[in-house]
């Protein structure tokens, strides 16, 4: 009897070629989950992204403006202009004065609380706190027009009582201030805590969304400031933690060196300035050196 035949082997080729393509398979069955996810995570991502920045574009005066409703009580004198179909209503204090100074706030501040700051300070001077349209009992809506139009109107109104007017804007109130300098000639100028315009301040607090392209009321200061030639005070507060410092220094680049002065209140922070007696005291000083 002859001996069997040895078995072929089987080609391994088509063996190796099997295993490949089922890894292969197991391969993109294992990263199309992973991908997936991912996708749908970047898409989610864009989507809260864009919503957040059309919540903030609708909803971005409501953050600028913060009105109070009504008034606090005081004994000083009441006081109400027209402008067009607005009624801007505050207090006269000092009245009767030969000097006047203008008081325009911030955007949350009720004005009416630094009267018993500045009446003992500036005796010598009338002072005028009239609410923007929109807080306190004024009437309208605020935006940065008609807040403009509004410091013109109260501006235009001192101006035929006073001889010498000086003009106070605090934050929000030192882009009204400025553009009211570039529009309108007066004796000085103090800005407290001001900044170059209030897109870049706005950048610090969302730094992710392109507030310039977003935001309505931008209140460019820097743009104001090279046309201002009143001699102006710019107050710092060393511990601002609402406008940046960069901020205000960008501002003061754009003034002519012969009319800007700076004063540093070490210690103060945004909101507690007004409580350092340094405050006061560089405004008077720069107010009596001018004159």
């Amino acid at each position: 009897m002859s001996p069997a035949a040895p078995k072929k082997k089987k080609p391994a080729t088509r063996a190796k070629t099997q295993r490949s393509r089922t890894t292969k398979k197991r391969n993109k069955r294992g990263k199309s989950p992973l991908k997936r996810v991912l996708i749908t995570l970047v898409a989610v991502a864009a989507l809260a992204y864009i919503a957040a920045g059309a919540w903030l574009y609708t909803k971005q005066r409501q953050f600028i403006y913060i009105p109070t409703q009504g008034v606090q009580p005081t004994a000083e004198q009441e006081i109400e202009l027209q402008n067009g179909d607005v009624t801007l209503r505050g207090w006269l204090v000092n009245p009767e004065r030969e000097d006047a100074i203008i008081y325009f706030g911030g955007n949350a501040e009720r004005i009416e609380n630094s009267i018993a700051d500045y009446k003992p300070r500036f005796s010598e001077f009338t002072i005028y706190f009239i609410n923007y349209r929109g807080y306190g009992e004024s009437t309208g809506t605020p935006t940065e027009q008609g807040l403009y139009s509004d410091a013109e109107a109260i501006f235009d109104f001192v101006q035929q009582r006073h001889t010498r007017v000086t003009v106070i804007g605090r934050s929000l109130g030192t882009g009204v201030a400025a553009h009211l300098a570039a529009n309108r000639e007066f004796q000085e100028l103090i800005l407290v805590t001001p900044f170059d315009n209030l897109a870049s301040a706005a950048r610090a607090m969302y730094p992710i969304f392109p507030v310039k392209l977003l935001m309505k009321d931008q209140y460019n200061s820097a743009e104001s400031a090279p046309l201002i030639t009143e001699p102006t005070l710019i107050v710092i507060a060393e511990n601002d933690e609402v406008i940046p410092r960069e901020s205000t220094d960008r501002l003061i680049e754009q003034f002519d060196p012969g009319i800007v002065h700076t004063a540093l209140i070490e210690g103060a922070t945004h909101n507690d300035i007004q409580e350092f007696t340094q405050y006061f005291m560089k405004m008077r000083d720069f107010q009596l050196a001018d004159n």
